[in-house]
């Protein structure tokens, strides 16, 4: 398949859209608005997620996301509850407020004398 970008013209154009989006402080480097901003459609994107070069970058605009929303998340503030949903999506963390409780263990205990069911030692 040909794609739009060559991994080094991908990166270099995240890159300026990423800072575009730091520039205006508050707009969230949002997935659609980065798939807009590189003008790719969505079937190249997901080709894009498993290719080498690519699969990286996009992991790191992931993470890039992940971290703008904790970050507006700690300020505080009107817009917090807004970032928590956003970083429940699984492109931006897929985070979840429910904990996980702990594993189930098995614990067996032998004592030295004592006869198990079934008349074993």
């Amino acid at each position: 398949m040909d794609y739009t970008y060559t991994v080094d013209e991908f990166k270099a154009k995240m890159l300026v859209y990423f800072r575009d989006c730091e520039e205006k402080r508050l707009v969230f480097p949002d997935e659609a608005g980065m798939l807009n901003f590189l003008d790719i459609e969505d079937e190249e994107y997901e080709a894009l997620k498993t290719e080498p070069g690519y699969d990286k970058l996009i992991r790191w605009a992931r993470r890039r996301r992940t971290s703008w929303l904790e970050r507006r998340l700690v300020e505080g503030g009107k817009n917090s509850a807004g970032c928590m949903n956003a970083l429940k999506q699984e492109k931006n963390g897929g985070y979840s407020e429910k904990a996980e409780g702990p594993k189930e263990r098995k614990l067996i205990v032998k004592i030295e004398g004592v006869t198990e069911i079934g008349g074993k030692k």
